[in-house]
């Protein structure tokens, strides 16, 4: 695997995503603001003049002329032709310097721990308190809480319903590749929670999942990356993380910190009923699964 170091200017990242990342701590806010959208419309980005982008992002073209320039583009133009031209979006392939060469040289551990711990503290800084806490709350009171992982997803939604049934009853993960997600979807009631973990190359339907739930009256929660656009205009709540990485795969450390996160937040808001249920999960632990644990020093002799 090959070892990454910072981009310069003479030798920047192949894809819009990856040009972002490298330089998105040191953005101004509106420069932040607008690398964003570039983000969930790189896809359509070949469609759009940069004043349209400017406008979605509110800010002045002036901004977004800077930015272009920052990213190591010379132009717009020439920006929409490299994002046109890249037919590797979504894919592994996307973090290689070359996509048709494989992945070469040492990796570095340090660097791998250093941009995670920059993925968990820009996707923290980005995030406000207050939906944080509005997120915590409607799982606190959710009658139900649904967990919906979609292909990188899927495993991150098990993790979140490992942590949130030790604390909460009616906790379940939707069926994964089963094809229909019809009976879960009917059986969503107002006053749940559906929880949906979905990174870049998110299935076609999810927006429509999400407006279903809503519509039912649950509340809606989507964990996903910086390029979400369709699903993230259908969900009640945002969480937005980013996955850069200096190997040809995502990170998922900072969606690993926000499901950490809730499960504490989850647990703290709940109090004592939280306690009596993980008192008892851990009393049944014993005495019903066959799972070896430290015995006590003493003997009887």
């Amino acid at each position: 695997m090959r070892a990454v170091s910072n981009a310069t200017p003479e030798k920047r990242p192949r894809s819009l995503e990856a040009r972002i990342y490298a330089v998105y701590s040191s953005l101004s806010p509106a420069e932040k603001r607008l690398a964003d959208v570039m983000l969930q419309y790189q896809r359509d980005l070949p469609s759009y003049t940069a004043g349209e982008l400017a406008y979605k992002a509110e800010v002045s073209k002036a901004t977004a002329a800077r930015l272009i320039r920052l990213l190591g583009y010379a132009t717009y133009p020439d920006a929409k032709r490299q994002i046109r031209a890249d037919q590797t979006w979504g894919s592994p392939r996307a973090g290689l310097i070359n996509s048709n060469e494989a992945p070469f040289g040492v990796v570095s551990l340090d660097t791998v721990v250093q941009i995670d711990l920059d993925n968990i503290r820009t996707t923290a800084e980005s995030i406000s308190e207050k939906t944080l806490q509005a997120i915590t709350q409607a799982i606190v009171s959710a009658r139900r809480v649904w967990i919906m992982g979609l292909r990188s997803g899927y495993g991150l939604a098990h993790h979140a319903a490992h942590y949130l049934t030790l604390i909460k009853n009616d906790v379940q993960v939707l069926p994964s590749g089963s094809g229909s997600y019809s009976h879960e979807v009917a059986s969503m009631v107002k006053g749940d929670v559906l929880l949906v973990i979905a990174f870049r190359r998110r299935p076609r339907l999810l927006p429509a999942i999400l407006s279903e739930a809503r519509a039912a009256g649950a509340t809606t929660v989507l964990i996903t990356d910086l390029s979400a656009a369709a699903s993230a205009k259908a969900s009640e709540y945002v969480l937005r993380c980013r996955c850069q990485s200096p190997s040809p795969f995502n990170s998922f450390a900072a969606a690993v910190t926000l499901i950490n996160y809730l499960a504490w937040s989850v647990a703290a808001a709940m109090g004592d009923e939280s306690l009596e249920r993980f008192q008892k999960i851990d009393r049944l632990v014993g005495a019903l699964d066959n799972v070896s644990t430290p015995q006590n020093e003493g003997r009887s002799k």
